[in-house]
């Protein structure tokens, strides 16, 4: 996820696979952004939550992993992380309404889900995805661990 000058951009990747394959094997089968750009916090959050359950729901994944921010080395007092974390909650609920197997990881994580480094799996997603997905698709390939 994006977010920059209250323009949020969401990226949703759906791949098809068995538990345990990875980019060799897995086929994308939807990747695309939904966006944001509201000014008012609760309907921003709220536009984006209802996309992404709209798309969860045509997408009927089995396993949803929410790809959360990473620890900024310094932290920023600005409206922009506030409103991705806000957007975070929002899809992480929108989500839930589809499947009850929804988790919610860092980049780090999701590597460690694949046993491989956070930098590892996204060079890895980029053999699957465009570079606007990137984190999203290694966050796919993480649910397929």
């Amino acid at each position: 996820m994006r977010v920059s000058k209250w323009k949020s951009i969401v990226s949703l990747v759906l791949l098809e696979g068995d538990s345990g394959d990875d980019e060799s094997t897995a086929r994308v089968i939807e990747e695309f952004p939904v966006t944001g750009d509201d000014t008012e916090w609760a309907a921003h959050v709220g536009n984006v939550a209802t996309a992404v359950r709209g798309h969860a729901k045509s997408m009927k994944p089995d396993v949803v992993i929410v790809r959360r921010a990473d620890q900024a080395p310094q932290g920023r007092n600005s409206d922009g992380p506030k409103l991705r974390l806000m957007i975070e909650g929002g899809i992480v609920t929108a989500c839930l309404d589809v499947t009850s197997d929804v988790r919610v990881y860092t980049g780090k994580e999701c590597g460690k889900a694949r046993d491989v480094s956070k930098d590892d799996l996204d060079t890895r997603s980029a053999t699957l995805v465009a570079k606007a997905h990137l984190e999203a698709g290694a966050a796919a390939l993480a649910a397929m661990a």
